[in-house]
């Protein structure tokens, strides 16, 4: 668990079809890639190695990949980026050009300080709830996630016309 004086602003960003680049090939590339590809993102993913899933992804152009270790000059479009690799010096060197591009950067096992985090989510039908622990505690983050989901998913049906203005 790392220590932090941060305190994140919590903001839901819209990102379809904005440029977003993912450094990494594996199971957490994977997963930030399928939450992207949801929200409309335009991804490319550069890794020397990936997952069936993203090659997949990648087959139906939902994704574009570079098989290719990670360069200079990557980052140069990128509005957000992750660095999703196993390698503290590859991550490092991600935060590095992403400060100097102005992309805001997330590390994924904050080996690195980065720019966001990335909280536990869960969606209903028509709301989003968004549980962090300004990366304190991504494990107890989801436990709180999971509490609120399941209380949410117990609870009686809200009779919305009782709160409205009219």
């Amino acid at each position: 668990m790392k220590e932090s004086a941060t305190h994140y602003y919590p903001v839901f960003l819209d990102l379809n079809q904005y440029p977003v680049i993912v450094i990494g090939g594996g199971a957490v590339a994977e997963r930030k890639t399928r939450k992207l590809i949801e929200s409309g993102a335009v991804v490319t993913l550069i890794s020397m190695s990936i997952t069936e899933n993203l090659k997949t992804w990648a087959a139906q152009n939902l994704i574009s990949i570079l098989l290719r270790p990670f360069r200079r000059g990557d980052l140069q479009k990128a509005r957000l980026v992750f660095a999703a690799t196993d390698s503290e010096r590859v991550n490092r060197a991600v935060c590095e050009e992403a400060g100097r591009e102005g992309a805001f950067v997330n590390v994924a096992d904050q080996s690195t300080p980065g720019d966001f985090i990335v909280p536990a989510v869960f969606s209903g039908p028509d709301y989003r709830v968004a549980v962090a622990s300004d990366g304190l505690s991504p494990s107890r983050s989801v436990g709180i996630r999971n509490k609120i989901q399941s209380f949410l998913s117990d609870s009686p049906k809200i009779d919305e016309d009782k709160f409205s203005e009219n």
